[in-house]
């Protein structure tokens, strides 16, 4: 073969090995994934059709609807209250992936059927298989473990059940995702957060839903719903303990509304009609980040904190700056085209 024969073939060569990886598609990874959006669908009574609405009204901001629909008892058998049949159907026909909520909700958080299922391997076994069955039932796409309150000597239980939960779904290539806690350091004998072993989470879970929100409660005194700061810290501490494409931002579409006499929910799609009814003007807490006002109803004085486009525009930056896998609303139904205009423009 001549020189100038050896250099033609070479041409040709590079030329052939060039095209076919240009032409080849890049890794999955090798672009930056979108956030994805979950958000949580309730039914509270036989009529309710609030997140219903909202789902066929906004479905195409969504990636995960997360119907909140099965509760657990003390022998981990599951109860369902309202059947999601309707919310999944629709999740379908508008592209939507459903997942399993899975709770412990009965007046209030019930950590004592938790621990009793949680802390006995065979009904921790039993919950698991019931879990996966009505995964199969209902045509979901995963499952979303919402156990609030588990006492904190349930720790290491809490995170077997969901290894031994992933498991079974792992053949399905079914989702495993959890709803915790947030907090801004591991404290295990906390009651109320010591269970949630973040590392394990990270390692289990295919995302960790942060509920960050409820900051401040009805439970206590007035103040932000999820200040600037506390979602920073809450993150800061997340995000050294597991991976941060795994983490879910809590996103609040609510605010509430303390008296001396009590303290009550407002829907983000409900606090205008406040402000022009009574009046009231708006304020901006600096060290927060997040709105507020005063108004007076008789000789009772009223404090709303709340949720604005501007306040979750804020916090929506968070997720690209610490590379989170997305976001998770609470809950859909109380926002409004306003809230998601917000989420569309800053994601």
């Amino acid at each position: 073969m001549t020189k100038k024969r050896w250099t033609t073939w070479s041409f040709l060569i590079l030329y052939l090995v060039t095209t076919v990886f240009v032409l080849l598609p890049a890794p999955a990874d090798a672009a930056q994934k979108e956030p994805i959006v979950l958000g949580y669908y309730t039914k509270d009574w036989y009529i309710d059709n609030l997140s219903y609405n909202s789902l066929n009204n906004y479905y195409k901001h969504l990636d995960y609807v997360a119907t909140f629909s099965a509760r657990m008892d003390a022998n981990g058998g599951l109860i369902v209250d309202y059947s999601p049949d309707e919310g999944i159907k629709l999740a379908h026909q508008k592209g939507v992936k459903p997942l399993l909520v899975v709770h412990n909700m009965q007046n209030g958080m019930d950590s004592a059927s938790a621990s009793a299922v949680l802390s006995n391997p065979q009904k921790r076994w039993q919950l698991a298989q019931n879990i996966v069955s009505l995964v199969k039932k209902y045509g979901y796409a995963g499952v979303n473990i919402d156990m609030e309150a588990v006492p904190a000597w349930n720790r290491g239980d809490y995170s077997k059940f969901l290894w031994e939960l992933k498991g079974l779904l792992k053949s399905g290539n079914y989702l495993l995702t959890a709803a915790v806690p947030a907090k801004t350091s591991d404290l295990p004998n906390d009651n109320w957060s010591g269970a949630y072993d973040y590392k394990e989470l990270g390692s289990v879970c295919d995302y960790v839903m942060l509920m960050t929100y409820d900051e401040h409660w009805f439970g206590g005194k007035a103040g932000a719903i999820a200040s600037l700061p506390w979602v920073q810290n809450v993150l800061d501490y997340a995000v050294s303990q597991m991976p941060s494409q795994k983490i879910l931002l809590g996103l609040a579409a609510y605010g509430y509304d303390w008296s001396a006499a009590k303290c009550s929910a407002v829907k983000w799609n409900s606090v205008n009609q406040i402000i022009q009814s009574t009046g009231a003007q708006v304020r901006w807490d600096n060290a927060s980040s997040t709105p507020y006002f005063y108004y007076w109803k008789g000789t009772e004085k009223h404090e709303v904190w709340f949720e604005n486009k501007y306040s979750l525009g804020i916090k929506l930056g968070l997720v690209k700056s610490y590379n989170l896998a997305g976001v998770g609303m609470w809950r859909m139904g109380f926002e409004d085209q306003d809230f998601w205009n917000t989420v569309q423009s800053k994601l």
